[in-house]
């Protein structure tokens, strides 16, 4: 969850007493198309031996020579190198996987949205190059891998993006959903987090889906009666990992409380959808 993403929930203004850095560093895997370092650590090398090691040449009782040496140290891997991503490689083209996820999760969301219910296109779900995308339509997200020296690496994310927000009655809220092989920037929680952020109330639990998927289920609410986020994280057993959020959005004419009082969909929802045998990458 980027902050641009939690300021939209909850507001830019007045100043938010939530640590965003407290979400940002809990949720750590979409800040999409923005550079998101990693480190990753070469492997060790052999111990250095100490003084000329001397053996016995053969066929030479009691004579000793110099051990030979190694002609260079071993080269170590390039960091950057290191696979990024467990998921097997889809063999579904990127073009061809927009076109049936936009499918497949608008009409996952639309029968279950509560009647009266639209959805209008968010610019805020969105990286900046694709910004004019419709409601829910799917754009794919891929960066290389880049070395930045030091061992420090970013990029590398290949995920599947959309978003959008919700009327209903006048109340808004919004829609949001990462999906992508399991590994790289998205890494999937194995547990509830152990601290709550602050400023925020949280109710999170975690369960198995049908087919032995890990199921994440979190709601965070601003104290104070501020707006809520509905967040469902599944780690399915393809490898494949899906990310849903459902938030109700604040009104500046309510003195930035929000206009509806829950999120568009429920937890529950969010999983049915998440686990959608559609909502997945074809190998």
């Amino acid at each position: 969850m980027t902050k641009e993403r939690i300021d939209e929930i909850i507001g830019a203004a007045p100043p938010s007493t939530v640590d965003v850095d407290a979400v940002v560093a809990r949720e750590r895997k979409t800040a999409w198309l923005r550079p998101s370092p990693w480190v990753a650590t070469a492997a060790g090398v052999a111990a250095v031996a100490v003084g000329a090691a001397l053996v016995l040449a053969p066929g030479s009782s009691g004579t000793v020579s110099p051990a030979a040496g190694p002609s260079s140290a071993p080269e170590l891997p390039e960091p950057c190198k290191i696979p990024t991503l467990m998921g097997p490689v889809p063999t579904e083209k990127p073009a061809d996987a927009t076109t049936r996820l936009t499918s497949v999760l608008t009409a996952a969301v639309n029968a279950r949205l509560a009647a009266g219910t639209t959805l209008a296109p968010s610019a805020a779900n969105y990286p900046a190059a694709d910004s004019g995308r419709g409601p829910l339509q799917v754009v794919h997200s891929a960066r290389p891998v880049t070395n930045g020296g030091g061992g420090v690496c970013s990029g590398g994310e290949d995920e599947f993006l959309a978003g959008a927000a919700t009327v209903r009655s006048g109340e808004k809220g919004s829609v949001q959903v990462t999906l992508g092989r399991l590994g790289g920037r998205l890494n999937m929680p194995a547990d509830c987090a152990d601290q709550t952020p602050e400023g925020m109330e949280q109710v999170c639990h975690r369960s198995f889906g049908p087919n032995g998927e890990v199921i994440v289920a979190t709601t965070l609410t601003v104290k104070g009666g501020g707006p809520s986020i509905h967040r469902v994280e599944v780690a399915r057993t393809d490898k494949i990992g899906v990310l849903l959020e459902a938030a109700n959005a604040v009104d500046a004419k309510r003195e930035r409380k929000p206009d509806s009082p829950v999120p568009p969909l429920t937890l529950e929802q969010l999983t049915e959808i998440a686990l959608d045998p559609g909502m997945t990458l074809y190998p």
